[in-house]
Parts: C-alpha cells; structure tokens; sequence
C-alpha cells in the first residue's frame, strides 16, 4: 500500500512539470498578442491589431479583452459588420455587462433592428435608470417608433438633469425644437452646448448654421468672429470664416481671410483648396490651378484633392484633362463615390448617356435615399431627353430635399415642353423663391408668360434679365421672338441682332431674323446677312452648314434652283452629318423625277446617320414608288429597328401590306400603334381604315375614312376609300356620291381608274 500511495504522489507531485509549461507558454502568448494587439490599436495600426487580436482568440477564444481589441479595431476600419459580430460574442461571454449590451443595441438600431435594441435598452434601464447612454439609446428607439415628441423631450431634459454637462442632449434637443420651429429654444439649446464645450467646433458650426438658415447673417459673422478669437491659432476657423464670406459675395473678404490661414498654417491644403474655389469662381483659373497644386504637393495621395482637380477642369470645360485624372482615381479606387460622380457627369457632357445613367443608378443603389445622387441620375436622363423617367427621379430627390432648385428647374423645363404650363410654372417659382434673380429660371418664367399669351408680363420679365445680365444673349432672343410674334419686326430685328452681336454662332437666332426677311420677300437682304454670317463663322464648318443650308432655301425662294442645288451639297461637305440638306435635296430631285438620285442622296445620309429612322423611311417611299416592294419593306423595318415608336416608318409599312395584302394582323397592330401615338391624325386614319378594309372589316374602315374627310373633305383619296367601303357594306348610293367627288376633286389621282371601274357598275 505504502507503495502504491507513493506513487500517486509522485504522480501528483510531476503532473504540474508535464502540464504547466504548455498551459503557461499559452497564457505568456496570449498576452503578448493581446499587448502588441493594444499597442498597434493605441498607434492606429488598426489591422495588424486585428490580426494579433485575432491570435490571441485562437488559444483563448472566451477572452474578453481580445474580442473588444477586436471589436474596436473593426470599428476604426468601418467594418460595422465584423465590429457587431465581436461585440455579440463579447456580450454572450459577459451578459451583465451593459457597456457590451449598449454597443450591441446601438449597431441594431442602425441596423433597423429596433425590437432587438429595444429590449436590451429597457433591461439596461431597469438595472441602471441613470444610465445615460441608454437613456440616449432609448430616445432614438423612441424617435424610430415615432413616439411623441413631448415623451423624447422628457428623456433628454432627464439626461440633462442628471448631467447639466451633457451638451450631446443639448445639441440634439436644438434639432428636435428646429422641426415645430420653436427657434428661440433651438439657439438657447445651441448656445448652452458651446457653454458647455466651448472648444467643440462642431457647436459653433450648428450655431452658425442655424443663424445662416434664419438669414441672421450678422449673427452668424459674430459667431465665427468669437471661433476665430477662440483659436487663434487654429486654421479651420478662418476657412469657415472665409467661406461665409465667400457665400456674401464678399470675394475681397473671403480672399483675405482664406490667405491669413495659408499665413497660419501653410501646411494645411484645405485653405488651398478652398481659396482655389473661390478663384475659379471669379474666373481666376490660373491662380485657382496654382492653390490646387499646392494643396497636392502637400498632399499627394489625397484622393479628395485629386478629384477636386479633376473637377477644376471639368468646370473649365477641359473634359479631356478631367476624365484623365477622374479614370486615375477610379483604376487606384473603383467604389470611389466623388470620382464616380464625376465621371458619369464627365459621360453626361460626352453625351454618353446610357452609360452615365448606369453609374447614377449603380450610386442610387447603394445609398436610396441620397437626394443629390437621385438629382444626378435625374439630370443624366434629362440630358438624354427621357422625361418619362426623368420626372420620378426628380421627384424623389426633391421629396428627400425640397430645396434642390436646379431639380426643379429641371421639372419646370420637362413639363414646359410637354406643354403643362401650370405645373411649369408651379416648379418655377420654387426656384425663384429660393433664388429670386436666377436668370435661367427667370427667362423660362417669361417662355411660360409668353406661351400663355401674356406677352406684356413676359416683355417685362426679359427686359429685366437684360438688365441683370445684359451680355447673356438668351433674354434678347426671346424678347425677339415676342416682337416677332406681333408683327413688330424692327423691335424683333433690333434684339436679334443684340443677341447675334454677343454670340454670332447662334443658329436659331440667326434663322429667326432671315425668316423676318423671307416673310418680307426681302430674299437679297436675307442672302447679303447669309453671305456676312459666312465670313464670321467660317472656322466653324457647322455653323456654315447651317448658314448655307438657309441660303439654298433662299435661292430655291427665287426660282434659281441650279445655285441653291450647288449650296445644299456645299452644306453636306461641311458637315456631312447635318441631315436638312440631304433632305431638302432629295426632295428637289423627287421633284425633278430623279429617284435614282434622291436614293443615292439618302444611301449617303445613312452611311453618315446610321442612328437615323428617318432617311430608312424616305428611300423606303421612293423603293415603293418604283415598285421594288421588298427594298421598300426592308428600309421600313430598319427605320423601326432603329426606333420602334417612328410613326411615319409604322404608317408606311402598315400602308405597304395593306396594298399588298399581306401580313394584315402585321399591319393592323402598326397601324393602331401609330394611332394610338399620334391620334386622329387623317393620313393615320386612313392606313388604319385601308387595313380594315382589306381584313374586309368594313364598318370599321369606314368609320377611319369618315373621320379623315371630317378633316380633310377635299382629299379625294379618303373620298375614294370611303366610297370603297361603302361599296363592300352595300350602301351603292353613298358610295356613289363618294366615288364621284373623288373624281371631281381630282381626274387622275391613284385609283381613280378602280372609281370609275366602280361607278360603271353601280
């Protein structure tokens, strides 16, 4: 026995020697993971602290201090989701712990997870009634629920009676008394915050804010006079300063103030960047450049700045050199929100719409409820003329802000031009309320006037902005377009010119002023102003286009069609994608009988336009002129592949088989399509009523022709097809007297020998 206990002493004795100096190596390196771990957080290394933390859970993984190393490092990353996680486990290995519970609410309460924040609040509350950061996260629980406002009042005055110092509750108390406007609470709230923190920029900022808001600009200067006193040697403070004079129209001040914190600390390139916005907005561009390099050279990796760059251009139109910096930043950090911004304006400006519209919508995805990404993908699919979509998006940025007045400049232009001139005006006025001298808002209030036929009203807004804006050429054009409209042309001419004086390339200001002279007969004037406008554009091949395009119309005026064949092909070398001139040409040799030619004018205009339905549709006419039925059917169809909704290509193919007997369901659903677009519109109407006939559904063709003679009862074609119709249904009297006007309006138009036909048998 002596023996046998002997030996579970020695046992014992050695069992510490065998299993101590593992357990205890383990314990020596956790907590050296765990103290490099603090050491790489304590000098923001935040992912080496991370991998140490996450060493030290491998040989411990119930280890408090290293999931919180953990957990805290993630939340220095901006990885909420890996922080809750070690937050979570943090609070299953210490469940009384309310410092853990608090953090776990907090991510589910951002995480829209109210009950889950909910109950560990109240269970932090029931135990800790004092304690105030639950008593924050219950307000916010509370504000999520919609609770009244007098029941989150209480819980803040609460904080603030068991802490006067807690400014936090006076900052968010401000916020709440701003929404019923109870302003004299929102700066006691706001003025008791800086008491409490006077060194807090951010509660000047508030302050200074909310006297901005109220238009209490005086009050405002004071506050960042008292910030500026208060750090004298900080930089911030002056540029807030600056900017707030900037923001005055106090661009010596702003300057000044921008300069002295340059002068407080050169090595701070907001100063830089910020003075370089002002610069450039005094058009300043070289001085504003040299600020924006000397902010890069004292920040070099600085994204923001780089962008801020690239943006620097994009304002001065030099697209080229900002898409260049923009596609640098985007190759180093492709989710890079500004840079992506700017690019999908960049592609705005190129005109590549789709592709700006996917970046805006890829944004809009990420953050939803952003009101200036809504704003930007609204105004790329503005650009792009797609108003039907356009309009929502615009909408949803304004519901998320009802001060973005360029959305609703935006919304008045889409719903002018769509003729809902209430609404127009409605949305305008949002923006002059805001910005009563907004010059384009101001000239669309007068467009608006003018299409109500309130010309003196509209007379008064534009000879307003010529006076803000008397080298803006906009105002004088449409205060032209007014005088013009009554007849008064010296007053029109005398604006067009005003306005051709400040910018010689406008077209439509030009083209205005020869209709005056052509109207006249004055075709010698309207050609001399044509041949001095040449001279004065003639380094843009464009604009020449144009010009002489208007001058071919001119000589075709006087009968000297051979000269303005000569000038037409002039205007299609200059630019051959302008299309008016191949058009207007074709038609000349349509009415000279030379088809081939117009064919071959149109085969060109294709190769040049191939995005065109048009010139597809036009060479299909001449194709079923000549009989060629399937080049015709097939130019057609290419028009309609090009844009499914073109009506005339919809009209003619639907024609087409009609007279061709073929393909008629084709037919009748082109032809209730174009119907539908367009309306009663006679030459519709009778493709429609032409395929019903041929469906031999006669009652309903001869509805259609009925509604074309309604409004064109001298139209002998609509006659005959009415007098078809009637026919077929067996109504001989009412076909005769449709078959004989026909032929009495015209002898020998296409069909007439088929009346006749007809006739001979009633």
């Amino acid at each position: 026995m002596l023996k046998r206990f002997n030996l579970t002493i020695s046992i014992l004795l050695f069992f510490p020697f065998f299993v101590t100096p593992g357990f205890t190596a383990d314990k020596t390196k956790i907590e050296n993971y765990l103290l490099e771990a603090q050491t790489y957080f304590d000098t923001a290394e935040y992912k080496k602290a991370i991998i140490q933390a996450k060493n030290a859970i491998k040989l411990d993984n119930t280890s408090a201090r290293a999931y919180l190393l953990l957990a805290k490092s993630y939340a220095k990353t901006k990885n909420s989701p890996e922080a809750f996680k070690a937050y979570l486990t943090l609070e299953q290995i210490d469940p009384e712990n309310n410092e853990y519970k608090l953090q776990v609410a907090s991510f589910y309460l951002l995480g829209k997870n109210r009950e889950e924040a909910e109950h560990r609040v109240k269970d932090i509350l029931k135990k800790e009634p004092e304690n105030i950061q639950a008593l924050y996260l219950n307000a916010a629980v509370l504000s999520d629920k919609n609770e009244s406002f007098d029941i989150i009042e209480k819980i803040y005055l609460n904080i603030l009676k068991i802490d006067p110092k807690q400014a936090k509750a006076h900052l968010i108390l401000a916020k709440f008394y701003a929404n019923p406007k109870d302003f004299k609470k929102v700066e006691i709230n706001l003025k008791k915050a800086l008491e409490i923190e006077p060194d807090n920029i951010t509660y000047y900022n508030e302050l200074f804010g909310f006297y901005m808001a109220n238009k209490q600009f005086g009050f405002a200067e004071a506050v960042l006079k008292d910030l500026v006193s208060k750090k004298p040697g900080d930089s911030e403070p002056l540029i807030i300063m600056g900017g707030f004079y900037a923001g005055q129209g106090e661009a010596d001040k702003a300057k000044t103030t921008y300069l002295k914190a340059i002068d407080l600390n050169p090595k701070n390139p907001n100063s830089h960047m910020q003075l370089a916005k002002l610069l450039n907005s005094q058009k300043k561009t070289k001085e504003a450049e040299s600020h924006i390099q000397k902010a890069l050279d004292l920040a070099p990796d600085n994204l923001e700045i780089k962008n801020a760059y690239a943006d620097f251009y994009f304002s001065n139109n030099d697209i080229a050199k900002a898409e260049a910096i923009a596609d640098k930043i985007l190759d180093k950090r492709p989710n890079f929100q500004p840079a992506r911004v700017l690019k999908g304006k960049i592609l705005a400006v190129k005109k590549e719409y789709d592709k700006a519209v996917e970046i805006f919508q890829s944004l809009v995805k990420d953050e939803p409820e952003s009101d200036l990404l809504l704003f930007f993908l609204g105004s790329a699919l503005f650009e792009k003329n797609d108003f039907d979509q356009a309009k929502p998006v615009l909408s949803k940025a304004l519901e998320k802000n009802p001060n973005l007045f360029q959305a609703h400049s935006m919304m008045a232009e889409m719903y002018y031009r769509a003729g809902d001139l209430y609404l127009a005006q409605q949305n305008v006025e949002k923006v002059l309320n805001q910005f009563p001298k907004h010059y384009n808002a101001n000239v669309l209030l007068g467009n608006i006037e003018m299409a109500n036929k309130n010309h003196d009203p509209a007379k008064a807004i534009f000879k307003d902005m010529i006076d803000l804006e008397p080298d803006n050429p906009k105002a004088y054009f449409r205060l032209g377009i007014i005088y013009h409209s009554e007849k008064n042309y010296p007053e029109a001419l005398k604006n067009y010119n005003q306005a051709l004086g400040l910018n010689p390339n406008l077209m439509d200001v030009f083209t205005n002023l020869i209709g005056i002279y052509a109207s006249q007969e004055q075709y010698q004037e309207a050609i001399r102003l044509c041949d001095e406008q040449l001279i004065k554009t003639s380094d843009t091949p464009i604009i020449s286009s144009i010009i002489l395009n208007l001058k071919a119309n001119l000589l075709f005026a006087t009968q000297n069609i051979d000269q303005g064949k000569i000038l037409l092909k002039q205007s299609i070398e200059k630019n051959p994608a302008y299309t008016t001139p191949y058009l207007t040409l074709a038609n000349i040799y349509q009415n000279e009988n030379k088809i081939t030619e117009a064919i071959d004018l149109y085969t060109a205009l294709i190769e040049k336009r191939p995005d065109q339905p048009s010139p597809h549709n036009l060479i299909g006419t001449l194709y079923e002129r000549q009989h060629k039925f399937d080049l015709a059917e097939n130019h057609f169809k290419k028009a309609l592949k090009i844009d499914p909704n073109y009506i005339p290509a919809a009209n003619n193919l639907a024609f087409l088989y009609a007279e061709l007997n073929k393909e008629l369901n084709t037919a009748l659903d082109l032809a209730r399509q174009a119907k539908e677009q367009v309306g009663k519109l006679p030459a519709i109407m009778d493709t429609l009523g032409w395929v019903y006939y041929k469906k031999e559904l006669y009652d309903s063709a001869a509805a259609e022709f009925m509604g074309c003679i309604e409004k064109e009862p001298d139209n002998p074609i609509y006659q005959y097809h009415l007098g078809l119709a009637y026919y077929k249904q067996g109504e001989y009297v009412k076909a005769e007297t449709a078959l004989k006007k026909a032929l009495e309006l015209q002898k020998d138009f296409q069909g007439s020998e088929e009346a006749k036909k007809v006739l001979g048998q009633l």
